[in-house]
């Protein structure tokens, strides 16, 4: 379509970005524009990825057969088929797209890939930064035009999109990014003419009307500001690998996940008590034996977790194992915001805890995007996060501040005293 999706897909800057509301057409112009790229760069190499591999399946594969099924084996075709979804495009001309999930366990896979282009589509879905910035470095192939396109609706939970592409700055530094590499193509969900006014109205109603926040933000494509930032001093100056070698103790933060990821840190306390946060394990759907492997490969020190597992499964752990698991104690929602607040708090311009950005992303990505929900009718204060923020790393990392730092005692029980004496 002319507009937004026109010009993105023409755009030679080096990221840009279609940022659009619902039902724009993002995936259709995100194909084109691949489909173009690879035509015009014979014997490259690129990726495209969306936010799961089922994805693959049923959001990208009927767009790019509709648009471009009519040249399958005269132009291009699929390769290395598993379970009905395709890992290559192969072009006739020597071009080839891998085709890749954008999950946090490809993110490491990415490390040493040399493309010439990369796409990422829906880019808010799910927790994607760790991908895009593993992809970032290997979109460096010698003598090809190099860009890296992504298509995105909005979102709160997401700040990282809108700093890039709105803001111009390094989503971890804060510095500025050339405006010229990272132009933003917006449109709305109205401009597609391809939806009929009767399917426009329903959605205005489904997203609660023209002014609602939600509808400005999944129709509109507004970056609706962020409300209720979680840790608004949490940056760069928190970003820095160990360099004394001698620490008190070091302990392991576990956050056990079922159909979400299964998050471990490990936390190193120094002899000023100053806590550094060094390795990473982000999984998902990880059993256990990904874990307590990791954990045995880090070293045998104490890992504190919630209080989700029996005492039954941790006796079980321990002596099958020899794991020296331990229930941490924060279980309210408010002691572990308060044990992350103290420690990020910035005391004579330095913090109580540092983090190694570059080896546990996932952390980062949490701490910068939590934020809490707005409180309902009579509420007056929020115990929850927004609705499709990760907390995994987040809770993780609480469970491992808790071995250093006590929360205070919790005066909410009251035993029942029974009076005796003489009346």
């Amino acid at each position: 379509m002319p507009g937004a999706q026109l010009d993105f897909v023409r755009s030679k800057a080096y990221s840009p970005a279609l940022i659009a509301g619902r039902g724009y057409g993002k995936t259709y112009a995100f194909s084109a524009k691949a489909f173009a790229i690879a035509v015009e760069n014979p014997d490259g190499r690129g990726v495209l990825t969306q936010p799961t591999f089922d994805l693959i399946r049923r959001n990208f594969m009927p767009v790019w057969g509709k648009l471009f099924g009519s040249l399958r084996d005269n132009i291009w075709e699929y390769r290395i088929v598993q379970q009905g979804v395709p890992s290559e495009i192969a072009f006739k001309n020597g071009f080839v797209y891998d085709l890749r999930p954008a999950t946090n366990e490809m993110a490491e896979r990415f490390r040493g890939a040399t493309y010439c282009v990369a796409g990422m589509d829906e880019l808010r879905n799910e927790d994607q930064l760790a991908c895009y910035l593993a992809l970032f470095g290997a979109v460096r192939a010698p003598d090809y035009p190099l860009q890296f396109f992504v298509t995105s609706t909005p979102e709160a939970c997401r700040p990282w999109i809108r700093r890039i592409w709105t803001e111009h700055v390094d989503p971890i530094s804060g510095k500025p990014l050339p405006s010229g590499d990272y132009p933003k193509f917006i449109a709305f969900m109205e401009d597609n003419w391809h939806l009929t006014d009767v399917q426009k109205e329903r959605m205005w109603a489904m997203y609660g009307g023209r002014q609602s926040r939600w509808a400005r933000q999944e129709l509109l494509a507004e970056d609706v500001a962020l409300e209720g930032a979680a840790f608004e001093n949490f940056g760069v100056m928190h970003n820095r690998r160990p360099t004394d070698q001698v620490f008190q103790r070091t302990v392991y933060g576990i956050d056990f996940g079922a159909t979400s990821p299964t998050a471990m840190y490990e936390m190193k306390l120094d002899l000023a008590g100053r806590v550094w946060i060094t390795r990473e394990f982000y999984m998902r759907d990880a059993d256990d034996y990904d874990w307590i492997t990791t954990a045995n490969e880090w070293g045998r020190n104490p890992i504190f977790c919630d209080p989700s597992r029996s005492e039954k499964e941790m006796v079980e752990l321990r002596r099958k194992y020899g794991v020296n698991l331990k229930r941490a104690t924060v279980k309210r929602f408010d002691d572990r915001v308060r044990l992350w607040r103290n420690r990020l708090a910035l005391r004579d311009g330095v913090p109580n805890v540092f983090i190694d950005f570059g080896a546990c992303p996932n952390l980062v990505s949490e701490l910068n995007n939590l934020a809490f929900d707005s409180p309902h009718v009579g509420e007056y204060s929020v115990d929850r996060w927004e609705k499709g923020c990760n907390d995994h790393a987040y809770d993780a990392g609480a469970y491992g501040l808790s071995a250093f730092d006590r929360p205070p005692p919790d005066y909410s029980y009251r035993p029942k005293v029974i009076e005796t004496g003489w009346n």
